[in-house]
This record gives structure tokens, sequence and C-alpha cells, in this order.
């Protein structure tokens, strides 16, 4: 598995039960593709490679982090940490 971020990022998604706590790309790429409220834009596709690309070691987890959180805000999803 990735390393985990550094720092967590902690958000309310609309069809989770409760705030979801991210410090994996891993864990940020499964819920961009199976719970996002959105399937397109530019943000979430660029979430999606940074996220497997952090995976594999061809990036590092802070920038798929920083494009996570673009992605978080692009679908206007609360974030609260």
């Amino acid at each position: 598995m990735s390393t985990a971020w550094g720092e967590c990022v902690i958000l309310d998604l609309p069809d989770l039960d409760g705030v979801q706590i991210v410090w994996h790309p891993a864990y940020a790429a499964q819920l961009l593709i199976y719970s996002w409220p959105l399937d397109h834009g530019r943000a979430y596709g660029a979430a999606i490679n940074a996220c497997a690309d952090a995976m594999v070691g061809t990036c590092t987890g802070a920038h798929a982090r920083i494009a996570f959180i673009a992605a978080i805000n692009e679908a206007k999803i609360e974030m609260l940490a």
C-alpha cells in the first residue's frame, strides 16, 4: 500500500454515513471511484491519476493529497480538515 499522508483529509460525502478520514492515496482513489458525487471534471480526473501514480511510486503522496483536495473543492464537498 502507498505511504500515508503526513496530514489526513477529513470530508463528509453525502452518500456515506459519517465523515471519511483519508490518510492514503489508495483510500482517496477508492472514494473518488465509488463514492464521489461527480464522475467528471478536470480536478476529479487529475486526482484519480495522482492517487494512482502515488500508489505505484511515480508521484509523491503530497502531490496526490493536493490533487485530492482540489477534487473536493471542485465537487463542493464539505472538508472538515
